[in-house]
């Protein structure tokens, strides 16, 4: 494209050699002596098309705080927190007639909600309240449904256990010390308590489902783009799906009802229907699963970090289903075994430049310029401020970056063959079963840790759960035994068993999961 005037002196003063040369030698570059001169007036040129676009005001979704307004937004002293799960309290009260009026939700802290500030789980910044509503929230305000605050998420909404939020860690509903899991920590503990009865969540690696499993609830990650993502934080579009977190399985596929859909923002939905067009979620919650092919994936199993105990409960769990008329088989996938290791090479690189480093770029969608603003540019004081989790994944990501620059396009690559062999799987069964966490809720890391106590607390979690965010497939825990805690069996702990779905084939989920929730009490499991 050419450029669409000639420099001027004043913008030639501002975009200057030195400049231009400068950003040339991070990339190891230089221009000719020759030609620095001509390339210093093209490049200068590009001066005015920045005044231009930095004068504009930036775009963001208008909010009817007339008919949605926020009341007594405040952050909860320590009186009325208890498990230290909410970020801030709010009222906000949707529709009266809607199908979820009066149902109670909480936001997990990295969806925006204007005028109610946004920790994210970091003191990185301590002052950023967003100016637009998330999609799914006027959503569940149009269906209804009244939002009492912001649940804590985890450290920049990237860990798999409850001690990394600046505020201090969540605790698990069962037993004060252990973790509800990440990074919808808060939501686990909200709904698992009762305080709520539905916490939106966001799962990039299984953030929903870890804090499900592990606080005794049911979590939907719904297939990759259902769920508008507009208005929520990333670390990368590829992986981020938000959805929701009850104690049933029926009023979680009503509030999927209400959140689903295209909303012509986000980018994601090209293969989503609009809300109006959406299946009903609820259709075969009562059909049982007479007929039905389980599929148990074998490979699932197997990983040498899979408490035994977890493994026998979840098996048994699945054998269960042969008692309501379904046919339970195993079905290899031995791709899955592999699946943490793709990921590593695709999630790590994405979120060190979207989510950290303000490069995100590449999509139409809402970019939260506001929120970028306080987290860019990186200096040594916010990387200090950094829990574990997010050093590793922004050091490591920037070392794949420096050292081995093909590899982001090739676990890409491997992505669709990981959608595609287990496409081949659920082309033979009608859903696949796997646990969901490979443990039972373990105890916090010790206040005075350091990064390999904070990383070893939650090492191999994912190993069932962020395969299918690669490869985009919806994803539900569904609580099924209790298990005493490794270290004092006198608590018992939630397992949960993960049961995936087709593309799009939700309403199967909810079905295979109702029947089993309908006809065994896993408290007494």
């Amino acid at each position: 494209m050419a450029t669409l005037t000639a420099a001027s002196d004043s913008n030639k003063s501002i975009v200057t050699a030195d400049k231009i040369n400068h950003v040339l030698d991070k990339i190891g570059v230089s221009l000719t002596p020759s030609e620095s001169a001509q390339w210093h007036d093209i490049i200068a040129s590009v001066q005015e098309s920045i005044e231009v676009v930095q004068d504009l005001p930036d775009y963001f979704p208008l909010v009817d705080l007339d008919k949605y307004p926020r009341v007594d937004v405040h952050r909860p002293p320590p009186s009325e927190n208890e498990g230290n799960a909410w970020a801030w309290k709010a009222k906000i009260e949707g529709d009266k007639d809607g199908p979820l009026s009066g149902v109670t939700f909480c936001i997990k802290d990295n969806i925006t909600v204007k005028d109610v500030p946004m920790l994210l789980g970091t003191d990185m910044f301590t002052d950023y309240t967003p100016q637009t509503d998330a999609t799914l929230v006027t959503r569940i305000l149009q269906a209804g449904g009244t939002i009492l605050g912001k649940a804590v998420c985890e450290n920049l909404s990237l860990c798999a256990s409850s001690f990394s939020a600046a505020t201090g860690p969540v605790e698990n509903p069962y037993a004060v010390g252990y973790t509800t899991g990440g990074s919808s920590s808060g939501c686990g503990h909200l709904v698992g308590s009762g305080k709520v009865e539905v916490g939106i969540g966001g799962d990039q690696g299984g953030s929903i489902r870890f804090p499900s499993s592990y606080c005794g609830i049911v979590g939907m990650k719904p297939t990759w783009g259902l769920v508008p993502w507009t208005g929520v934080v990333t670390h990368d579009a590829v992986h981020d799906t938000a959805g929701p977190m009850t104690k049933t399985v029926a009023l979680n596929a009503k509030v999927l009802q209400a959140i689903a859909g295209r909303d012509d923002i986000d980018d994601r939905q090209y293969a989503a229907p609009l809300p109006s067009h959406l299946p009903n979620y609820s259709a075969s919650i009562n059909k049982g699963v007479k007929g039905l092919k389980i599929g148990i994936l074998k490979e699932a199993f197997e990983f040498p970090v899979i408490d035994v105990r977890v493994k026998t409960k979840v098996m048994e769990a699945a054998k269960r289903f042969e008692s309501l008329g379904a046919e339970v088989i195993e079905i290899s996938v031995p791709l899955h075994t592999l699946a943490g290791h793709i990921v590593n090479c695709a999630l790590r690189p994405a979120a060190a430049y979207q989510g950290y480093l303000g490069k995100a770029c590449g999509r139409r969608a809402l970019y939260m310029t506001d929120l970028a603003e306080k987290m860019t540019p990186m200096d040594q004081a916010k990387f200090d401020k950094m829990f574990s989790t997010s050093k590793f994944t922004m050091i490591s990501g920037l070392y794949l970056w420096e050292n081995h620059p093909l590899i982001y396009g090739k676990a890409m690559n491997l992505y669709r063959r990981l959608r595609d062999e287990y496409n081949t799987a659920l082309d033979q069964v009608d859903v696949l079963i796997t646990p969901t966490n490979p443990y039972v809720a373990n105890t916090h890391a010790s206040p005075d840790s350091g990064p390999s106590e904070h990383m070893a607390k939650s090492r191999g979690v994912a190993v069932n759960t962020v395969c299918f965010n690669a490869s985009g497939h919806p994803a539900m825990s569904l609580p099924v035994a209790f298990l005493p805690a490794e270290d004092d069996v006198n608590i018992n702990l939630p397992v949960g068993m993960q049961i995936v779905g087709g593309m799009f084939q939700e309403e199967m989920i909810y079905r295979v999961g109702a029947a089993w929730e309908t006809e065994f009490d896993w408290k007494s499991l």
